[in-house]
């Protein structure tokens, strides 16, 4: 008898258990994306698109690395003669971890993702951004910045008509580009929260509103918020290492993945480049200077538009690639000019 009381007993701790763990799974909440739970956290939070329509999703990726889409009776026009975004930005994750914002890092992960190695940041996560054209791009662009700095629909239309020297996007574009960025944000489970959060978050209801502030001050820690943008200035030409100070196999990354996705076959500007001694040597010619042949100078400035040229190079950002970075892409160019 008493062993059908304890296999009883043994069968309804067990069971309970079961009910226990099932109450607790937390793969739902661990499903929805992180715009829609940071917004039942706090109405405050910004979430323009509610659900995804896939249809104009497809048209925002389509807008994004193609220029332009048709959508019903909209014929599509080229945003710009001269770019589409994807000759500046990434589509996917470019850093080992969500947080990670190092040039180091974002090199060795695109390297290894086989992804190029670009001076704007990734659109993977950009709808859960708080910020955008921050720092220093207040330098370059003026007063066009203090509306879109915090908020994604004008920092869109103006990277369309400045950045890629177009135009302002009509508002069924702008609608397809953010139904895509939606579709592709982040989800609570990709924030590595403990198990003990998450459950917070499944009765977030039942929070106060301190304990709601709490949990999403934790979550917003979790992934980056706004990529920084400081701008350098060239290196002093005393101060510069010439290739004694860098890694040529760096360097030769950083040229492949990044210098030639633009200037191979001259893809998207003037200038054509490949891994030739003589393109080396011009470069090499103009190492000393301030010129725009002078990497010190070219990656640090860019170039801007002008008439009759609206193509221009973007300048890299420190944080976008290092001066360590820079030393070791003129270590593979003396390399590859076979200076001795």
């Amino acid at each position: 008898m008493w062993k059908k009381i304890v296999a009883g007993t043994v069968l309804l701790l067990i069971s309970g258990l079961w009910a226990f763990v099932k109450k607790h799974d937390t793969s739902k909440i661990s499903a929805i994306s992180l715009s829609n739970m940071e917004q039942k956290l706090d109405a405050r939070v910004r979430n323009p698109i509610k659900e995804v329509d896939a249809e104009l999703a497809q048209v925002g990726y389509t807008l994004i690395t193609e220029g332009k889409a048709n959508y019903k009776e909209h014929k599509g026009k080229l945003i710009s003669s001269y770019f589409v975004c994807t000759d500046c930005h990434n589509l996917n994750r470019e850093y080992s971890t969500l947080t990670e914002q190092s040039p180091e890092d974002k090199l060795k992960y695109t390297t290894q993702n086989n992804l190029p190695f670009l001076p704007a940041s990734s659109f993977y996560g950009i709808y859960n951004r708080k910020q955008f054209y921050t720092k220093d791009y207040v330098k370059k662009y003026g007063e066009l910045v203090n509306d879109a700095r915090d908020t994604l629909e004008n920092a869109v239309q103006l990277c369309a008509k400045y950045c890629s020297s177009g135009r302002y996007l009509e508002d069924w574009e702008l609608s397809a580009i953010l139904h895509y960025y939606k579709s592709t944000e982040l989800k609570v489970g990709d924030l590595n929260l403990t198990h003990k959060e998450l459950t917070a978050l499944e009765h977030h209801d039942a929070l106060s509103t301190s304990e709601k502030e709490e949990l999403k001050k934790s979550m917003q820690s979790k992934f980056t918020q706004a990529y920084i943008a400081t701008f350098l200035p060239a290196m002093d030409v005393n101060k510069r290492g010439y290739g004694a100070k860098g890694d040529a196999e760096n360097g030769k990354l950083i040229y492949e993945n990044s210098c030639l996705h633009c200037h191979d076959n001259a893809r998207v500007t003037y200038l054509d480049l490949d891994k030739s001694k003589l393109d080396a040597q011009m470069f090499w010619k103009n190492i000393d200077n301030y010129t725009d042949k002078s990497l010190y100078q070219i990656i640090r400035y860019g170039t801007y538009p002008i008439a009759g040229r609206k193509q221009y190079m973007p300048l890299y950002p420190e944080e976008k690639m290092s001066n360590q970075q820079l030393e070791d892409l003129v270590a593979y160019i003396k390399q590859l000019a076979e200076v001795k």
